[in-house]
């Protein structure tokens, strides 16, 4: 049984370069892939914050939504790639949380749910 998602829902586009902590260059920087564009995924901006008062911390800028059978091409994240930038309608933004999302009642990607910065 998978979970049904409105494809017409999955309307953005943004373009992704990922990055692996666990690979770095002679300079100490994350080796990057080639940006990539990946279409049919889904967008959230929405400042996040964690504290109360005067005690606040921005964590999130937005969420990114990728699902399995919608979005194309469908990367492969894991938490080597926290870092990566995402651009979307002209702004970058840095992947702080990779939540993988999985099917009820199978061990198959659903999705990620991304937070970025």
């Amino acid at each position: 049984m998978r979970l049904p998602i409105p494809t017409m829902m999955c309307n953005q586009s943004l373009v992704l370069t990922k990055s692996y902590q666990s690979q770095t260059d002679m300079y100490g920087q994350a080796n990057q892939d080639a940006p990539i564009i990946v279409s049919k995924c889904v967008v959230q901006l929405a400042t996040q914050y964690t504290g109360s008062n005067d005690n606040r911390q921005l964590i999130a800028n937005g969420i990114v939504f990728f699902y399995a059978d919608i979005t194309s091409p469908m990367p492969t994240l894991s938490k080597d790639n926290l870092g990566s930038k995402i651009e979307f309608e002209g702004n970058e933004y840095t992947i702080q949380t990779i939540n993988e999302l999985k099917q009820p009642l199978s061990n198959d990607l659903f999705g990620y749910k991304l937070e970025v910065l």
